[in-house]
């Protein structure tokens, strides 16, 4: 089964310095789909230290449960975030943005 639009659950204010916690939830994708996150239309490597354009940034990004987390939060972290599920059924649906201030 192809996965449905996922949503993102995306704080809209989160503090600098702290832990922030980024969910991206699907319900319907049999099997369950694997998930990616976009900052600003951007893809987010799965290590921010390999790319020049999100070296400032400290997260984790797990691609089976659509969790990321910063920690800690920088202003660099402000922005548009969209998740997107991907199965092997069907194409891949990507989330509305939400956008977060840091």
């Amino acid at each position: 089964v192809p996965p449905s639009k996922p949503v993102a659950h995306v704080p809209s204010s989160a503090t600098i310095g702290r832990k922030a916690v980024l969910r991206c939830t699907e319900s319907e994708g049999s099997p369950p789909p694997t998930f990616r996150w976009y900052k600003d239309g951007m893809l987010l490597p799965a290590d921010p230290k390999s790319s020049l354009t999100f070296r400032n940034s400290s997260y984790t990004l797990d691609a089976a449960t659509g969790e990321l987390i910063f920690e800690p939060l920088s202003a660099f972290d402000s922005g548009d975030y969209t998740c997107e599920a991907t199965n092997n059924v069907g194409s891949p649906q990507k989330s509305s943005a939400v956008r977060m201030e840091a």
